[in-house]
């Protein structure tokens, strides 16, 4: 679904409001030239919830479907909302155990660019594009 995703109960919701904000542009210039899709699987309970999400060139859809993606997550609620309201680091919670990752790690590590910074944060640097690491790593060789 391109725009709005997720239930009428967004705004309670940290995980549906974020990927509702995060699809309502439909393109975010800090993905442009990176594509990739991930599928959450947030846990809670005996429940699963499945988002889709779709990185094209900065276009950007989300969607609750159970297509296979690049990558899997699979994140017990109360984690996932901390890291969407940047009381958690991605990276930190996966190295602890937190979450698991089935498929590219480079595709979750694409949707990490769209996470937001700590509470308190002044703002984003801008991320560094593929294109620019690839090229000062041809420099560095």
């Amino acid at each position: 679904m391109h725009g709005r995703a997720g239930s009428t109960s967004a705004a309670a919701d940290p995980v549906s409001q974020f990927l509702a904000d995060l699809a309502e542009p439909g393109h975010l210039a800090t993905l442009e030239g990176n594509s990739a899709t991930v599928r959450f699987d947030v846990l809670d309970g005996k429940s699963v919830e499945p988002w889709h999400v779709s990185m094209a060139s900065g276009d950007v859809t989300v969607t609750h479907d159970n297509h296979p993606a690049d990558a899997v997550v699979r994140i017990e609620r109360p984690y996932f909302e901390a890291i969407v309201t940047g009381r958690l680091n991605a990276q930190a919670a996966f190295l602890r155990g937190l979450f698991s990752c089935e498929g590219s790690m480079l595709a979750l590590i694409t949707f990490q660019r769209c996470l937001p910074g700590p509470p308190g944060s002044t703002g984003r640097t801008a991320p560094i594009t593929s294109e620019t690491v690839t090229a000062q790593r041809g420099r560095h060789e």
